[in-house]
């Protein structure tokens, strides 16, 4: 039986030296006083942490309202976003097949068609003019004259 990590035989010495300087007529008192503060310390924490417990449950239920809208709005964003990234997918992989049989890939078969990028990361700088991956190879060279 471990008291506050205090054993049995630490109890004992604390007793008895508790014994010898308070006295044995004064020792019940002192013990009656000691368990009274510990009674009133757990009814006041017993008290804050009710009052702490209300504060909070009202907190949450005024608080519901708005986090449901939240919810929502990032629900229906998330929504969005993943709608027009399948877009943009789909729309890719459309250009991809359609890519071969461009005119630009007909008319100059020696030449490759320009090249499709990634999609670049929300946030992420654009070049100013157009990349010279995507110019067609007959302005490029319209554009060197």
């Amino acid at each position: 039986m471990n008291f506050f990590g205090v054993g049995p035989a630490e109890l004992i010495v604390i007793l008895v030296v508790a014994l010898v300087f308070v006295g044995p007529d004064r020792l019940p008192r002192l013990a009656a006083d000691l368990a009274r503060t510990i009674r009133e310390i757990r009814k006041y924490t017993g008290t804050i942490a009710a009052e702490f417990s209300d504060v909070m449950q009202d907190f949450e239920k005024e608080s519901a309202g708005a986090r449901s809208q939240w919810k929502e709005i990032g629900e229906g964003l998330t929504d969005a976003t993943k709608s027009l990234t399948d877009a943009i997918r789909s729309a890719r992989s459309d250009a991809e097949g359609a890519a071969p049989s461009s005119p630009a890939a007909s008319v100059n078969g020696d030449q490759a068609a320009p090249e499709w990028r990634e999609i670049p990361e929300p946030g992420a700088p654009v070049p100013d003019g157009p990349s010279p991956e995507l110019v067609e190879p007959e302005q490029a060279t319209e554009d060197a004259r």
